[in-house]
Protein backbone atom coordinates (compact mmCIF):
# COMPACT_ATOMS: atom_id res chain seq x y z
CA UNK A 1 0.00 0.00 0.00
CA UNK A 2 1.43 3.50 -0.78
CA UNK A 3 1.07 6.82 0.24
CA UNK A 4 0.14 9.68 -1.86
CA UNK A 5 -0.08 13.30 -0.86
CA UNK A 6 -3.70 14.61 -1.84
CA UNK A 7 -2.37 17.74 -2.66
CA UNK A 8 -0.40 16.58 -5.58
CA UNK A 9 -3.55 14.86 -7.02
CA UNK A 10 -5.82 17.11 -6.98
CA UNK A 11 -6.34 19.37 -10.19
CA UNK A 12 -4.75 16.99 -12.26
CA UNK A 13 -5.74 15.90 -15.50
CA UNK A 14 -6.84 12.42 -15.84
CA UNK A 15 -6.38 10.18 -19.08
CA UNK A 16 -7.77 7.32 -20.60
CA UNK A 17 -6.13 4.15 -21.26
CA UNK A 18 -6.19 4.83 -24.45
CA UNK A 19 -4.43 8.48 -23.24
CA UNK A 20 -7.62 10.57 -23.83
CA UNK A 21 -8.30 13.05 -21.31
CA UNK A 22 -11.69 12.57 -19.60
CA UNK A 23 -11.46 15.29 -17.13
CA UNK A 24 -9.52 16.49 -14.34
CA UNK A 25 -9.89 15.29 -10.80
CA UNK A 26 -11.72 17.10 -8.63
CA UNK A 27 -12.90 15.64 -5.26
CA UNK A 28 -11.32 12.88 -3.53
CA UNK A 29 -13.96 10.52 -1.40
CA UNK A 30 -11.99 8.45 1.41
CA UNK A 31 -13.71 6.60 4.23
CA UNK A 32 -12.69 6.27 8.22
CA UNK A 33 -11.01 3.12 8.97
CA UNK A 34 -9.64 2.87 12.52
CA UNK A 35 -7.38 5.81 12.20
CA UNK A 36 -6.56 6.14 8.75
CA UNK A 37 -8.77 7.56 5.79
CA UNK A 38 -9.09 5.17 3.24
CA UNK A 39 -10.12 6.95 -0.33
CA UNK A 40 -13.05 4.74 -1.86
CA UNK A 41 -13.37 6.81 -4.95
CA UNK A 42 -12.25 9.90 -7.42
CA UNK A 43 -14.55 11.98 -8.90
CA UNK A 44 -13.66 13.59 -12.38
CA UNK A 45 -14.89 15.61 -15.21
CA UNK A 46 -16.38 18.99 -15.20
CA UNK A 47 -19.58 18.67 -13.41
CA UNK A 48 -17.59 16.96 -10.48
CA UNK A 49 -16.59 20.49 -8.99
CA UNK A 50 -20.10 21.60 -9.33
CA UNK A 51 -21.18 18.40 -7.16
CA UNK A 52 -19.97 19.93 -4.35
CA UNK A 53 -22.09 23.53 -4.47
CA UNK A 54 -25.04 20.63 -4.23
CA UNK A 55 -24.48 19.88 -0.86
CA UNK A 56 -25.77 23.12 0.22
CA UNK A 57 -29.04 24.37 -0.86
CA UNK A 58 -27.72 27.57 -2.26
CA UNK A 59 -25.52 25.23 -4.27
CA UNK A 60 -28.57 23.28 -5.55
CA UNK A 61 -30.60 26.28 -6.75
CA UNK A 62 -27.68 27.88 -8.28
CA UNK A 63 -27.12 24.46 -10.23
CA UNK A 64 -31.16 24.56 -11.22
CA UNK A 65 -30.66 28.10 -12.45
CA UNK A 66 -28.05 27.46 -15.32
CA UNK A 67 -29.20 23.43 -15.55
CA UNK A 68 -25.75 22.14 -14.40
CA UNK A 69 -27.40 19.60 -11.98
CA UNK A 70 -27.12 16.29 -14.28
CA UNK A 71 -24.87 13.55 -14.03
CA UNK A 72 -23.23 13.96 -17.76
CA UNK A 73 -19.59 14.96 -17.54
CA UNK A 74 -19.09 13.60 -14.01
CA UNK A 75 -16.86 10.20 -13.16
CA UNK A 76 -16.82 8.28 -10.30
CA UNK A 77 -14.06 6.26 -10.51
CA UNK A 78 -13.48 3.13 -7.82
CA UNK A 79 -10.14 3.55 -6.27
CA UNK A 80 -8.57 0.33 -7.91
CA UNK A 81 -9.48 1.77 -11.08
CA UNK A 82 -7.26 4.77 -11.38
CA UNK A 83 -3.32 4.52 -11.32
CA UNK A 84 -2.67 7.36 -9.14
CA UNK A 85 1.79 5.94 -8.86
CA UNK A 86 2.61 8.95 -10.41
CA UNK A 87 0.95 11.67 -9.21
CA UNK A 88 1.26 13.99 -11.61
CA UNK A 89 -0.14 11.84 -14.40
CA UNK A 90 -3.13 9.49 -12.69
CA UNK A 91 -4.93 7.19 -15.48
CA UNK A 92 -7.40 4.95 -15.75
CA UNK A 93 -7.09 1.03 -15.65
CA UNK A 94 -10.09 0.33 -17.36
CA UNK A 95 -10.89 0.52 -21.16
CA UNK A 96 -12.81 3.97 -22.11
CA UNK A 97 -15.82 1.15 -22.40
CA UNK A 98 -15.63 0.59 -18.84
CA UNK A 99 -15.53 4.25 -18.18
CA UNK A 100 -19.84 4.81 -18.67
CA UNK A 101 -20.19 2.68 -16.25
CA UNK A 102 -18.93 5.06 -13.83
CA UNK A 103 -20.66 8.39 -15.55
CA UNK A 104 -23.27 9.71 -13.00
CA UNK A 105 -23.86 6.75 -11.04
CA UNK A 106 -23.92 8.04 -7.20
CA UNK A 107 -22.19 5.19 -4.78
CA UNK A 108 -22.30 7.02 -1.40
CA UNK A 109 -24.35 5.49 1.37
Amino acid sequence: MANVNLEHLAGRRVCSESGKTIGYLEEIIAEQDGDELVVTEFHVGIFAAFERLSASTVGTALLDVFGLRRREGLYRIPWDKLDISDPARPRLLCSDDELSGFEGADRRK
